[in-house]
This record gives structure tokens, C-alpha cells and sequence, in this order.
């Protein structure tokens, strides 16, 4: 196993059975379609999967079709397949795989074809957000691609639904930044682990990432505690939405309070450095001027 990779924990039946199918996902040339909300861990099955049987499958290969152009989508098809040409094996792994286009979807469906007649050294692991049932229907995707990548379809559980991993989820967190960072932080409050069992969790692991990471920013080793995740900002900032009479009491008006409440109050502890404010909500700095500026966000 990497040691570059995130253990894979929790007590939850969806970690237990991911975990007793690991072995057999990895030891086969058989696809994977993964599918789940953002941020509950698909990409760290999929480097599970890989690393499993690592002898097998040496190179790990991620595609972003969100993030990546067009060019660099087809450019990283090309070096996969010049790869396999040479006898290496690889583990393809492409997330979002609904925003391929169609040129690309064409190139990705010919690799896929030429793993199948050649029997070359790829192993494909795909992962969305949405159904790609509906965008064939939608005639959005390949049907023939469609079926070619759902060989073996995983859906990932939100982390709201399996609460039995949040504590074990967070404290593999704590231990991982004590060891980067060398702050010595290395239990959770008996508030903090109420907080944290609580939570929604409406941005899944990585949301949970994040709250653990502005912990190790603002808090003080070795008790992390509850008001050093956030959560206690998040019930101020409802609590003054809920306040305030709205003319408008539309849900994208709510939201929109909301939002400009609690982004002011980050951006107030963070002495209203953009940057830092962006790293405690687990977002881009050009993401958080650009709230700034649609909600009308001021420094008083």
C-alpha cells in the first residue's frame, strides 16, 4: 500500500463491504462505475482499488473531465494508450466522466475497445455525480460507452447516511495533519465529537477534510475543540438569517442571507485575508471574491 495514499476507515456495513470487495475489484480487468454525491470519497476508492494489487496495475492515471480542457483530455487518452503500447499497466481513473464530450467520449470508447480485443494493461475506473442512465437517455453520453463502463456500478453513501465513520473519518484526519504539520494535537472534546456526529455533513468527506484542517488553523493543541470546527459560526449565522424578516422568503433568498452572513464572519476571523478565508471553506480565493462582490460583501 502507498503511504502517500489515505487510509480507507470507518465501522460503517458500506466501508466493510467496499473493503471485502477491494480484492476482487483489483485482482480483474473489469471496469468500475462509481457514483456518488461530491466529496464521499470516490476518488480514494479508486485509489484503493488500484493500490490493492499494485504489482498488477503500477501506474495511477486521473482524468478531471471538470477541470481538465478538452485538449488535455485527449491528450491524456494518447499517453494512456502509448503507455499500454509499451507494455505498461495503468489504472485509468476519470471523474466526472458525464462532462466528456462527444469527441472525447469517441476516443475514450476506442481505448476501451482496444483493452477489449487486445487485452491491454488498462484498468478503468470511472465516477460521477449524476445518472449517466439519464444522460444516454438525454442523449448526452454514448450509450455504447455507457455500457462498456458499468461493468461493476459501487454507489457511494453520503457520509450523513453511515455516522458510524465521522469520528473514525476524523480522527485519521487529526493524526495525518499532527504528522504533516507537527502540531501536537491528538484527541477531540467530548463537544467537539457531539459537533462532529451532529453535523449534516452536506459536503461529505471532504467537508469533514476541511473542519479538521481550520481546527489544526485556529485552534490549540492537543484538544480540538468544538468551536475550533466552525460548526458554532454556521448555527450563529442561521440563527441571524432566521432573524431577520425577510421580504422575500423565497429559498434562494434564505440562502443567499445565509451565505452572506456566515461568509462575513470567516472573513472577519481570517482579518479578512481572502486567502485564508478560502482555505477554511475548502473553496478557490477567486471563488470567494466572486461572493463577495454577487452578495455585497463590505469590509465594515
Amino acid at each position: 500500500m502507498s503511504k502517500n495514499i489515505a487510509p480507507f476507515v470507518g465501522n460503517s456495513n458500506f466501508v466493510n463491504e467496499i473493503k471485502s470487495l477491494l480484492p476482487t475489484l483489483s485482482s480483474n480487468n473489469a471496469s468500475v462505475l462509481l457514483v456518488g454525491e461530491r466529496g464521499s470519497g470516490k476518488r480514494l476508492i479508486a485509489q484503493h482499488i488500484h493500490y490493492e494489487t499494485a504489482r498488477n496495475f503500477g501506474c495511477f492515471f486521473e482524468v478531471n473531465c471538470k477541470s481538465f480542457t478538452e485538449f488535455q483530455i485527449l491528450e491524456s487518452f494518447d499517453t494512456v494508450e502509448k503507455l499500454v503500447t509499451y507494455n505498461q499497466r495503468v489504472t485509468l481513473f476519470i471523474s466526472f466522466i458525464d462532462e466528456l464530450s462527444p469527441a472525447a467520449q469517441e476516443k475514450l470508447l476506442s481505448l476501451v475497445k482496444l483493452h477489449a480485443n487486445k487485452g491491454a494493461g488498462i484498468k478503468l475506473i470511472t465516477s460521477t455525480e449524476v445518472s449517466l442512465e439519464a444522460c444516454v437517455s438525454a442523449e448526452k453520453f454514448s450509450s455504447d460507452l455507457f455500457y462498456r463502463l458499468n461493468a461493476v456500478v459501487l454507489n457511494v453513501i453520503p457520509l450523513r447516511q453511515r455516522k458510524e465513520d465521522i469520528l473514525p473519518i476524523a480522527k485519521s484526519c487529526m493524526e495525518s495533519f499532527s504528522k504533516k504539520s507537527g502540531y501536537g494535537f491528538n484527541q477531540f472534546s467530548e463537544e467537539a465529537i457531539s459537533a462532529l456526529e451532529n453535523n449534516f455533513w452536506g459536503g461529505n468527506i471532504d467537508e469533514l477534510f476541511n473542519a479538521i484542517q481550520r481546527a489544526f488553523i485556529v485552534g490549540q493543541p492537543p484538544v480540538i475543540k468544538s468551536s475550533d470546527l466552525g460548526f458554532n459560526n454556521m448555527d450563529s449565522a442561521i440563527r441571524n438569517v432566521t432573524e431577520v424578516e425577510l421580504a422575500d422568503r423565497s429559498l434562494k433568498n434564505a440562502l443567499d442571507a445565509f451565505k452572506k452572513e456566515y461568509l462575513t464572519k470567516i472573513l472577519e476571523e481570517n482579518g479578512w485575508n481572502q486567502t485564508k478565508t478560502a482555505r477554511v471553506l475548502g473553496i478557490q480565493r477567486t471563488y470567494v471574491i466572486r461572493l463577495m462582490n454577487e452578495l455585497q460583501i463590505r469590509r465594515k
